[in-house]
C-alpha cells in the first residue's frame, strides 16, 4: 500500500466503440490499465460468485470449471433487464474489490480503469476524471461483427439499448475521444495524457 493513491481515470464507451484500442495506447505510454471485463471473467470463477450465478441463471452459465458460457449468458440477461440487474449486483462489487486491491499496488501518477458500465453502475463518481470513446452506431456494430462473426446484430442492439446513449454519457464525461476513423486515436490520447499528467501532478 502506497501513501498517495494514483489519480483515477475512468475509460468507457459502448460495445465496438474502440475503448480497448484507446486503452492499448495508454499502455504503450506506460500507464497501468485495469480491464474490468477481464477481471469480471476471473470473478465468475470465485467459488461464492459461481454459486450465486448458478443460483440466478442455472448451471448452463458455465461450460466447464474453467470456461464461461458467455454467449448464452449474454442472450439470457440482455433479454431480461431484471435478470441483468441481478447479475450485475453479483459481479460488480467483486470486481470493485479486485480493482481496489490492484490500485493499492500501483505507483504511477495515474491509472486507467476500463469499464463498459462506468456511468450505468455509478463507477464514474469514484473516478477523478472520466473519458468517453464514441463512434457511430453502424461502425460499432460493423467492428464487433468483424472481430466476432458468431455474434448477431440483434444481440448487439439489445446490449446497446441496455446502456445509456452516447449523448447521455457525454454529459457525464470530462473528455471525449472520437473513434470514427476521421481523427487519429494516438494523437487524441497523447493530448489527453498531457492534460491528465497536469491534473495529477
Amino acid at each position: 500500500m502506497h501513501d498517495k493513491q494514483p489519480y483515477q481515470v475512468g475509460l468507457t464507451g459502448g460495445i465496438g466503440s474502440g475503448k480497448s484500442t484507446v486503452a492499448r495506447v495508454f499502455q504503450i505510454l506506460d500507464v497501468p490499465v485495469y480491464e474490468s471485463d477481464e477481471a469480471a471473467k476471473l470473478v465468475y470463477f470465485f467459488p461464492e460468485v459461481r454459486e450465486l450465478v448458478i443460483g440466478l441463471l442455472g448451471p448452463e452459465a458455465y461450460l466447464s470449471k474453467t470456461e464461461l458460457n458467455s454467449k448464452w449468458i449474454g442472450n439470457t440477461v440482455y433479454s431480461d433487464p431484471g435478470l441483468l440487474k441481478c447479475l450485475n449486483e453479483i459481479i460488480h462489487p467483486e470486481v470493485g474489490e479486485h480493482y481496489h486491491h490492484w490500485l493499492s499496488l500501483q505507483t504511477n501518477p495515474y491509472v486507467v480503469k476500463v469499464a463498459a458500465l462506468i456511468f450505468e453502475a455509478n463507477i464514474y463518481k469514484n473516478m477523478d476524471f472520466n473519458v468517453l470513446v464514441t463512434a457511430p452506431l453502424d461502425l460499432k456494430i460493423e467492428r464487433v461483427l468483424k472481430r466476432d462473426p458468431l455474434r448477431d446484430r440483434e444481440q448487439l442492439e439489445k446490449i446497446i439499448n441496455s446502456q445509456l446513449s452516447d449523448d447521455e454519457k457525454k454529459k457525464l464525461s470530462d473528455s471525449i475521444i472520437q473513434n470514427d476513423d476521421s481523427i487519429s486515436i494516438i494523437s487524441q490520447v497523447l493530448e489527453l495524457h498531457k492534460v491528465i499528467l497536469t491534473k495529477c501532478s
